[in-house]
């Protein structure tokens, strides 16, 4: 039986493939979008989701979720996914469009009309899952598991301490990882291993779907962008949870306590990690 999802986006160009890879994919149903503020301002991100959804034929309902973090000063991701946020397809005019409830809006009803069986999978920032566990506080005992990217084992990609999901809403993160939800964490330690490399790029590059042309501009961009940065080839970070939920023997998990610096400045949004 396909796994219900719903997935919470700051649609950029790992997301993108997210979100193709949970329309493909047998094993997902996608119940529904939810756009966040994250690798740009929400108007941006909802608007990227919509495109993606309707060039790919996705036709579950987009939501608008958070425009700003719950305590700290917005960031945004632009460096990475340029002045739109996914910067390199050009798209047709819109059509589709955004639902009016709002996005925790739906997280909730939904999860509480099919107890046990949403799998929330947030692959930006953690401020409409937490808002939704804040407005309803059954939530974390209704989901059936929580799927995210975000945090490090290890080194930061924001700061030297901090991944950027979690350090763009470290007090959201908070809620969420204290929540007491089953949760599944993709940190950078697992996501920096899966990489765009170049014959799989170029593998691609042949391809004239109008999927794949989405894809291969987005990656033009994707892999000069994170060049610029320092690194050879792309990581996939938002498709792992996608992976996971399709085909979890493809990653070894471990049990950890999760915490969230929230105090000392310089390692605001680090996550610690302790044994379980």
């Amino acid at each position: 039986m396909a796994e219900k999802i719903i997935l919470d986006v700051d649609t950029g160009h790992d997301d993108m493939v997210a979100i193709v890879m949970a329309t493909g994919l047998e094993e997902i149903e996608l119940m529904g979008l939810v756009a966040v503020a994250g690798n740009q301002i929400l108007e941006k991100t909802l608007a990227n989701t919509l495109k993606v959804c309707e060039l790919i034929g996705q036709k579950a309902p987009v939501y608008a979720g958070m425009d700003r973090p719950l305590v700290r000063p917005k960031v945004i991701g632009g460096d990475i996914h340029g002045e739109s946020g996914l910067d390199g397809p050009v798209f047709p005019p819109l059509v589709k469009k955004v639902e009016t409830l709002h996005g925790v809006h739906f997280i909730i009803e939904t999860v509480l009309a099919n107890p046990h069986e949403i799998t929330l999978v947030p692959t930006g920032p953690l401020t409409d899952i937490a808002m939704a566990i804040r407005l309803e506080p059954r939530l974390p005992s209704l989901v059936k598991r929580i799927v995210l990217m975000g945090g490090s084992m290890g080194k930061g990609n924001r700061t030297a301490h901090a991944e950027f999901n979690i350090f763009a809403d470290p007090e959201a993160a908070a809620i969420v990882f204290g929540s007491g939800a089953p949760m599944v964490m993709m940190g950078l330690d697992v996501t920096l291993q899966v990489v765009l490399d170049g014959n799989r790029s170029a593998s691609y590059g042949n391809l004239t779907t109008r999927t794949a042309t989405m894809f291969n501009a987005s990656m033009a961009h994707y892999i000069q962008a994170c060049r610029r940065h320092g690194s050879e080839f792309p990581a996939m970070h938002d498709p792992c949870c996608i992976a996971y939920i399709a085909d979890p023997s493809i990653f070894t998990t471990e049990s950890h306590d999760i915490e969230i610096e929230l105090h000392d400045r310089e390692k605001y949004g680090k996550t610690y990690a302790g044994t379980t």
